[in-house]
């Protein structure tokens, strides 16, 4: 067990290798999302990458851990990334020379030629993260990553009570919310994979119509069979005069909410199914223990403007009470800088040019089942 020396205390760093065990670690930070899970590990496992659990213990507690993702990329070598982390404990004066020693670990274990971080710190509080240049780790000043979440993040408060909910929602979005019923919408906030295979219908109906890398159908079950277990996963399907008329899904862990995948049918445009079937969602996440919801990227630069094309994406997540939030960005600690570099280069490239190749390959990937691309549906919301 790797032992590094902080400021204070020695912290052990360590593999978690059992699921339950590592969640109970996540669940005792803060900060933790469906993203530090055991199961989302597993789910990306399933599409290729290799998941690593690592904790780092001073004085029998736990100071800081990441859930690292690696590959192994031709004619590279080996990636790792943390989504949304390390995870530390803010209290603690050692946890940086901890987060430094789980990235340090990795690199032992893996031969990752760089680990990425991606802490859950917004940017009005990124100089309390400058410890982490001062170990070894490049702050980038990347809007997006290749691997990891987006920065730009819409994130919607669940404290309270549903008259908290509903008055923090613009005012027209409330009213759709109310005359709901009066307008033949009903919506239901069902478990089971027939309604994950309802939604994916409607995206490949979706796809009919404009380029859409559609998950596929292996994806879904693997994604209901990890988060179903806890009652973790749960879809609302929204319908207009008994019609079938839109479908979202999501998952919650650790006291945040994730919306993964949304989308409506074109006869719904005329009927407030979206905002009903987002509202009836949230109502579940709270139910469920979520005290926040992360609503994905809001697709837009930094900052927002009404000229960008995905203005209409932020706009609607707003009204439906959600904030702007600017994460701090990338760490990446670099063990092999030629490489790095050409990495870096390549990054770039893929970034400008991703969403086409998706599109253009999703007929090849279908037939790897444990590729299954996540979709980019109507309301772009999706967990990296």
């Amino acid at each position: 067990m790797p032992v590094v020396r902080g400021t204070e205390i020695a912290a052990s760093v360590r593999a978690v290798e059992r699921g339950d065990e590592w969640n109970a670690i996540v669940r005792e930070f803060r900060a933790c999302d469906a993203r530090h899970s055991w199961e989302w590990g597993e789910l990306r496992a399933w599409q290729g990458w290799t998941p690593l659990r690592l904790a780092a213990f001073a004085g029998g507690e736990c100071v800081a851990a990441a859930a690292v993702l690696t590959r192994r990329v031709p004619g590279l070598g080996v990636v790792a990334y943390a989504p949304r982390g390390p995870l530390v404990d803010p209290k603690r004066n050692d946890m940086w020379d901890a987060a430094a020693a789980l990235a340090d670990v990795v690199r032992e274990r893996t031969g990752a030629f760089v680990v990425r971080a991606s802490p859950p710190v917004l940017v009005e509080d990124a100089v309390s993260w400058t410890p982490l240049e001062a170990r070894g780790f490049r702050r980038l000043g990347d809007l997006w990553s290749l691997w990891n979440t987006p920065r730009n993040v819409m994130r919607l408060d669940l404290e309270g009570d549903e008259r908290d909910l509903l008055a923090r929602m613009a005012g027209k979005r409330r009213q759709h919310v109310s005359t709901a019923a009066k307008k033949g919408v009903t919506v239901d906030v069902v478990r089971g994979l027939a309604a994950l295979q309802t939604l994916r219908g409607l995206l490949l109906e979706r796809a009919g119509r404009e380029p859409l890398p559609v998950p596929s159908e292996a994806y879904f079950e693997t994604l209901h069979g990890l988060f179903d277990r806890d009652g973790g996963i749960a879809t609302a399907l929204g319908h207009v005069n008994g019609e079938l008329a839109g479908a979202l899904v999501g998952v919650s862990f650790g006291g945040t909410a994730h919306l993964l995948y949304a989308v409506t049918t074109p006869p719904a445009r005329s009927a407030p199914v979206g905002d009903l079937m987002h509202w009836e969602w949230m109502r579940w996440a709270r139910a469920a223990g979520s005290r926040v919801l992360d609503l994905g990227s809001s697709c837009t630069g930094i900052p927002p403007s009404p000229t960008h094309p995905n203005y209409g994406i932020y706009r609607f997540k707003t009204e439906l009470g959600a904030k702007y939030c600017l994460y701090a960005g990338y760490y990446d600690r670099v063990y092999a800088p030629a490489t790095y570099h050409v990495a870096r280069w390549l990054e770039g490239w893929a970034l400008r040019n991703a969403r086409r190749c998706a599109v253009r390959l999703q007929g090849v990937l279908r037939v790897v089942p444990r590729w299954g691309l996540r979709a980019t549906p109507a309301s772009n919301l999706e967990l990296a």
